[in-house]
């Protein structure tokens, strides 16, 4: 187990191979086991792989090819429909309809994720996370129909690998790790300790022709300008996906 999370890569190139129904349903049934709040589970994932309905979610997952070559995709979603449903069924008073309701599910949703995920990775498929899940949630919901009280929170893609991509860098255990109380770092530690990862990141991009012309037209010089820009998390696109999250949390039956 320590050798398999310490090997996680990202695959984002995929054979056509198939995955047996039998081994994808024995890795979904690894998430049922998933830690979850209140052992109400509070979570559910839709398996998607028809070709048709994965082409939609290619549209709304901004068209990332990966979509369309995993034979498979897996959104998972905060979930108290169900368990709303049972309440209702059984004349109880309700709850869960609110924002404490959404986390809890989310929670939930990516737990189980991840024991889904290294399960896969266990048997040699492949899986990447998509964060392009809450980007585009309002049109995943439409594209999913998904109901009242469920909310995707991130899909990921699984299949057979067609590709080997070396490990990719990650701060160090001392900048991710706390002993009792929270400690920032002053900002001597910060350029020290984030030194190595600008320049693995920088000529990583700078690597790219295409994108390496962007950044020198721009005028972006240093990775953290990239990563605030109009090509990768820009505050604009921050406010205007954070705009239609909040709306669409309310039409969900996640707000009070």
């Amino acid at each position: 187990m320590f050798e398999l999370a310490n090997s996680h890569r990202s695959i984002r190139s995929y054979t056509d191979q198939k995955i047996d129904p039998d081994l994808l349903n024995d890795i979904l049934m690894t998430g049922l086991r998933s830690s979850s709040s209140g052992n109400i589970q509070s979570w559910s994932v839709i398996v998607t792989q028809d070709e048709e309905n994965k082409a939609k979610l290619f549209k709304a997952h901004y068209e990332q090819p990966m979509v369309n070559e995993a034979p498979a995709v897996l959104t998972f979603c905060a979930d108290f429909h169900r368990m709303r449903e049972w309440i209702r069924v059984n004349g109880s008073k309700q709850s869960f309809d609110d924002f404490l309701g959404f986390m809890v599910g989310a929670v939930d949703a990516v737990i189980a994720a991840q024991s889904i995920c290294l399960a896969a990775e266990s048997v040699g498929l492949g899986i990447c996370y998509m964060g392009t899940t809450l980007m585009s949630a309002d049109k995943i919901i439409e594209i999913l129909e998904l109901p009242e009280n469920v909310f995707p929170v991130t899909s990921i893609v699984i299949g057979y690998p067609a590709e080997d991509p070396a490990l990719r860098d990650r701060l160090s255990l001392d900048m991710m790790v706390h002993h009792e109380t929270y400690r920032p770092l002053s900002d001597d530690e910060i350029r020290e300790k984030h030194a190595d990862r600008e320049k693995n990141a920088w000529d990583r991009y700078n690597a790219i022709p295409e994108l390496k012309a962007k950044l020198a037209e721009a005028g972006i010089t240093k990775v953290t300008d990239f990563y605030t820009s109009e090509f990768k998390y820009s505050k604009e696109m921050h406010t205007e996906v954070s705009t239609m999250l909040l709306a669409k949390l309310k039409e969900q039956g996640f707000w009070l």
